[in-house]
């Protein structure tokens, strides 16, 4: 059966060729640098988007496959993935799926051409997710090839990155190269494709000019390259169309709204439409009877019935925009906030926000790495009492506030001119050291809620060693989000 889905996605696509999206999805670590993009002028004032009435391959003929007993899935790659996959787990077990494994291998921002680099080097470079029991769990430092043989997998994704994946310049001996690659060290498991979507039409993703800042012509451009550069991949043997769905998902009376920040999916409804095209797409069973919802006070029937409707559409006419019947339906007025302790963040996420930062203070942060961190929780460190983290007791005012750095670092690892940003609601406080195990006998540096700082010599003196605590400003009880509060402060490093 799903054979079948697949020969019908790829004969839609290639027959009747691309199809355009309606009007309005990834902060990424330093960007690689691209080819120059082959679509880049402003287009002018776009055509109404092409849409069909109910295709006449329907959800009747196309999803009624028996989920399978058993599945398990490998994405290799980046905040996209982490968007479609969420969800994924426990929509798969509320369809009669019993053993699941997914893995997700994550790096801000990843091109399949940073991937084939991280493989050819065998370069430990990614957060490697993974979800045997409902719960995704992460070890960070792993390489492409631990992932491949961490089990026996069958499914193995593949993306491009959303700066160039309606680029055909940025798919010419890549994708095969990977390919390549990962058949190295799997021979069996299928290749899939994953069809990410376009931005919001009001974003400001700086990739986002590339595509004429209009989300039609992103939409036109994805799926041109869908066509041209993945169906002609004949290892590869599915297409997850979870760019159509978000943009069937569009026209309904969600409307435009299903990004957080113009290009990553909303944490709620957004991420849920994504999971279930994939469970969809992969399995090819129905989506009728999914009944798993992951925000209940959020997510209404209506907006499960537009995930569903829009899914339905999405696997039966994956190449062009299906209007929606659902124009109208409740949707309550939640925001989601980034301390939600069920929401996971990474610090590569905020690129393009921190490189916007950086180029308000006259610095380009492509020239700089994102320093990757350990934390501990309820610790934090006072440079000028001694040289090991503090410990609050339960009767200590600051308990449960802070999060800090889980060992000092030399300036050899964040050297002097490397970059501070902060968020908005919290503060750090740096703490230094002339020896590594040794209080420091000056003056204690300050609490900062400076959004940009640069670590410079007055303030380094002739200590060696740095270390930091992170707290919310105000202060408060901190202990549901830590994780998420050490991501408020990201630090850069340059480039050697």
């Amino acid at each position: 059966m799903r054979r079948m889905l697949t020969f019908l996605m790829a004969a839609s696509l290639l027959l009747v060729g691309c199809g355009s999206g309606a009007p309005a999805a990834e902060t990424t670590a330093s960007p690689e640098t691209t080819a120059a993009p082959e679509t880049t002028a402003a287009p002018e004032t776009p055509a109404a988007p092409e849409t069909t009435a109910a295709p006449e391959t329907t959800v009747d003929t196309v999803l009624t496959a028996e989920p399978p007993k058993s599945l398990k899935i490998l994405a290799i790659g980046n905040s996209f993935s982490t968007d479609a996959m969420e969800y994924l787990y426990q929509i798969a077990r509320d369809g009669g799926v019993e053993e699941i494994v997914l893995g997700n291998l994550y790096y801000g921002g990843c091109s399949l051409a940073q991937h084939l680099t991280f493989a050819k080097k065998n370069e430990a470079a990614y957060q490697y997710y993974k979800n045997t029991a409902g719960t995704w769990t992460s070890t960070k430092n792993c390489t492409l090839e631990t992932a491949l043989l961490d089990e026996d997998w069958d499914y193995i994704s593949m993306q491009e990155t959303s700066k160039t994946n309606g680029l055909k310049s940025s798919y010419a001996n890549v994708l095969s190269g990977l390919i390549d690659y990962v058949r190295t060290k799997n021979t069996t498991a299928e290749l899939i494709w994953h069809m990410t979507w376009a931005y919001q039409q009001d974003s400001t993703h700086s990739a986002f000019p590339r595509y004429g800042s209009s989300q039609q012509k992103m939409y036109e451009m994805i799926v041109d390259c869908t066509k041209t550069c993945i169906l002609t991949e004949e290892r590869i043997s599915l297409v997850i169309p979870c760019m159509t769905s978000i943009q069937n998902a569009r026209t309904s009376f969600l409307g435009d709204t299903l990004t957080r920040d113009g290009y990553h999916l909303d944490y709620q409804i957004g991420r849920y439409i994504a999971g279930l095209t994939w469970y969809a797409a992969i399995t090819g069973a129905s989506v009728e009877h999914i009944r798993y919802n992951p925000a209940p006070a959020s997510i209404t029937e209506d907006m499960l019935a537009v995930a569903r409707e829009s899914v339905r559409n999405a696997i039966a006419e994956p190449h062009a925009v299906t209007l929606s019947k659902l124009t109208e339906g409740e949707r309550p007025t939640v925001t989601v906030t980034k301390d939600d302790p069920s929401v996971e963040l990474n610090p590569a996420d905020f690129y393009e926000t921190d490189a916007k930062i950086a180029q308000a203070n006259g610095v380009d942060l492509s020239k700089y790495t994102l320093f990757n961190w350990n934390h501990l929780t309820n610790q934090y460190w006072v440079c000028t009492s001694r040289a090991t983290p503090s410990s609050p007791s339960s009767s200590s005012s600051t308990y449960q506030q802070n999060v800090c750095t889980e060992r000092k670092y030399s300036l050899e690892e964040i050297p002097l001119g490397s970059i501070f940003i902060c968020d908005p609601g919290w503060q750090y406080r740096l703490e230094i050291f002339v020896k590594e195990n040794a209080a420091y006998t000056g003056e204690r540096p300050p609490l900062s809620r400076a959004q940009y700082y640069v670590l410079d010599e007055a303030r380094m003196g002739d200590c060696n060693y740095i270390a930091w605590n992170i707290s919310s400003s105000p202060k408060r009880n901190i202990s549901a989000i830590y994780a998420q509060a050490a991501c408020h402060v990201r630090v850069y490093v340059p480039k050697t």
